[in-house]
C-alpha cells in the first residue's frame, strides 16, 4: 500500500507544480490547495436549497414583511405573461399538429404553473401522465395528448442514473392520503370515519410501487407495471448554477431590498401619527383667569379649580386670551419628504437586482421620455430571451415523453417563441425584407446557390423543412410552362353586376 501511495506522490509531482500557498484578489480569498492530486472540497453553497415556505409567503404577500412583499408577484408575473407558449416544428407536420395542439390547448395552464413555480421555488417538478381509461368524462383526443402534473420540489426526490445523468432510475413522491377505517351507517347517523396518511409513490423504469408510512407497510392493491420505460418525470430548473448543483430563485437577490421597504415604510407611517395632529402651546400669565373665561365648568362655586378637572377642546373653536398670554400650534416636522426618497432609492435597487423594469411596478412618470422606458425594456427582453432558453430543455423532454407514450420515436423538437414585442416583429420583418432582396440579388447573379439562400431565409422562419424537401416542395408553387401554340387556360368569370 505504501507502494502504490509513493507512486502516486510521484506521479503528482511530476504533472502538478509543487505549489503550496495559492493567492487570489479580488471575489477569491486565499487558501491552502493541499491536493496535489485528488480534489479537497465543494463549493460553500452546493447542494443548498432555499426556504420554500418564504418564498412562497414573499409571492402571496403573506408574511411579515407585507410592506415590500408586493414587489414579489410582479417579478415572477411579468417574465411569464411576456415569456408566452413555444411552437414546436420538426420534419413531420402530423407530428408538429400534435404537439402543438399538446403546448397550446392541453398543457398552456400547467406550463404557466411550471414557470411561475421553478421562477419562485428555484426548482419545481413536471410530471407527465395520461387520464385514466374509467374515468367517464374523459376523451379520446385527452388520452392521446396526456397531462402535466406540476409538483413541490419538496415532496419529490429524483434519482439519476451515475453514467448518464439525463437518465432518471427513480423518483419517490410524497402523497396525502385519506382512507375510509369506517363506512358509518347512514340509519343511525353515524359518520364515517377517515383517516390520513402519508403515502410514498416509488416510480421506477419498470413499475410503480406505494409505501404507507403510517403503518409502515407497501400497498400491493396499488403496485403497477411502467410500460413506457422511463420515470415519467422532469425536473425544471430556474437558472442552473453548477456550483450550487441547482436553480436559483428570482427572489434571492431582493430580499434584502424588500425587507428594507417594509421597514422604511412601516417607520414612515409610525411617524406620520406623531405628526399628522398638531399639538396646542400655551403661555398664560393666569391659568385661573384663562379657564374661567373658557372652560367655566371646571371651577367650582367659589371659582377654584375644581379637583380632577377635566377640559375638552371640542367645539372650541373661539379662545379668548389676555394681554400677556400667547398660545400657538406646535406641528411635528414631516419626515415624509425623506422617506419619499429613500423609498424610490429601494425601489431602484429592487429594479436593478431583478433586472424588471419600473414601470412594472406602476411607477411611471408621465415627463419622462419614451426613451427612458425603452432602455429599461430592451435589458428585460433580453431577459426573457435567456428565460425562454432556460426553459427550452425541459419543455423539449415533456414533447420526447409524450412522443413515446404515443408509440413515435422520440425527436428533439426545435422551439420557436413569439415576438416579445410587437415594434420589435415590425423591425425583424423589415430586416427580413432587405436580407431577400438582397439574396434574390445575389442569386441571380450567380454568387450564391439554392442551399445558402435557404439557409440564410431559415434564420427568420424556422419552420423551413430541410434544403432537399423545401425544394421538392417549392416545385409545387411554380406554374407549369405553357408551350407555342397550346390554349391558354382561361379564368371563368364570375358573376358580374349592371352597370347603371
Amino acid at each position: 500500500m505504501n507502494r502504490v501511495t509513493s507512486a502516486l506522490r510521484n506521479v503528482a509531482e511530476m504533472v502538478i507544480p509543487p505549489w503550496g500557498w495559492y493567492t487570489f484578489d479580488g471575489l477569491r480569498s486565499s487558501f491552502r490547495s493541499l491536493g496535489r492530486f485528488w480534489p479537497q472540497g465543494h463549493p460553500a453553497a452546493e447542494g443548498t436549497v432555499i426556504n420554500y415556505d418564504y418564498a412562497r409567503r414573499l409571492y402571496r404577500n403573506s408574511g411579515e414583511n407585507a410592506f415590500g412583499g408586493g414587489f414579489a408577484k410582479p417579478i415572477v408575473d411579468l417574465q411569464v405573461g411576456f415569456m408566452g407558449l413555444p411552437f414546436a416544428s420538426t420534419e413531420n407536420e402530423e407530428i408538429d399538429d400534435f404537439l402543438n395542439e399538446c403546448l397550446t390547448n392541453y398543457w398552456a395552464d400547467e406550463l404557466q404553473q411550471m414557470f411561475v413555480a421553478a421562477l419562485r421555488d428555484s426548482k419545481t417538478i413536471v410530471r407527465l401522465r395520461k387520464p385514466d381509461l374509467f374515468d367517464p368524462l374523459m376523451t379520446i383526443e385527452e388520452s392521446q395528448h396526456c397531462t402535466l402534473e406540476i409538483i413541490p420540489p419538496d415532496r419529490v426526490d429524483v434519482e439519476r442514473s451515475l453514467t448518464n445523468k439525463n437518465i432518471i432510475e427513480r423518483a419517490v413522491i410524497l402523497h396525502h392520503m385519506t382512507f375510509v377505517i369506517d363506512d358509518g351507517d347512514p340509519a343511525t347517523g353515524q359518520q364515517p370515519q377517515t383517516e390520513e396518511h402519508d403515502v410514498l409513490e416509488i416510480i421506477t423504469r419498470d413499475q410503480y410501487r406505494f409505501f404507507d408510512k403510517n403503518t409502515n407497510s407497501w400497498l400491493e392493491d396499488l403496485t403497477a407495471p411502467n410500460r413506457w420505460g422511463f420515470v415519467p418525470v422532469e425536473e425544471i430548473y430556474n437558472e442552473w448554477d453548477s456550483a450550487l448543483q441547482g436553480g436559483q430563485s428570482e427572489f434571492e437577490t431582493v430580499v434584502p431590498f424588500i425587507n428594507a421597504f417594509h421597514d422604511l415604510l412601516a417607520q414612515g407611517l409610525q411617524a406620520h401619527k406623531y405628526h399628522s395632529t398638531p399639538k396646542v402651546k400655551l403661555k398664560l400669565g393666569d391659568v385661573v383667569p384663562f379657564i374661567k373665561n373658557n372652560f367655566p365648568e371646571a371651577l367650582d362655586s367659589d371659582g377654584n379649580v375644581k379637583a380632577n378637572a377635566e377640559i375638552s377642546w371640542k367645539g372650541r373653536e373661539i379662545l379668548f386670551l389676555q394681554d400677556s398670554d400667547d398660545m400657538e400650534f406646535l406641528e411635528a416636522r414631516s419626515v415624509l419628504g425623506d422617506t419619499k426618497t429613500l423609498a424610490e432609492f429601494i425601489i431602484d435597487c429592487i429594479c436593478i437586482a431583478s433586472q424588471t423594469p419600473e414601470w412594472a411596478f406602476m411607477r411611471v412618470d408621465s415627463g419622462s421620455a419614451n426613451s427612458d422606458r425603452n432602455a429599461q425594456t430592451v435589458p428585460f427582453v433580453k431577459k426573457i430571451e435567456r428565460k425562454r432558453r432556460n426553459f427550452s430543455k425541459g419543455i423539449q423532454n415533456l414533447l420526447k415523453m409524450v412522443m413515446v407514450v404515443t408509440g413515435e420515436i422520440p425527436i428533439r423538437a426545435k422551439l420557436t417563441w413569439e415576438v416579445i414585442r410587437t415594434d420589435d416583429q415590425m423591425i425583424e420583418m423589415q430586416a427580413f425584407q432587405q436580407l431577400v432582396m438582397g439574396l434574390e440579388v445575389a442569386a441571380q447573379r450567380g454568387e450564391i446557390s439554392d442551399e445558402t439562400y435557404r439557409r440564410m431565409v431559415r434564420q427568420f422562419v424556422p419552420v423551413m423543412k430541410r434544403s432537399d424537401q423545401e425544394a421538392k416542395d417549392a416545385l409545387k408553387n411554380r406554374m407549369p410552362a405553357i408551350e407555342a401554340g397550346a390554349p391558354v387556360p382561361q379564368i371563368e368569370a364570375g358573376p358580374q353586376g349592371k352597370n347603371e
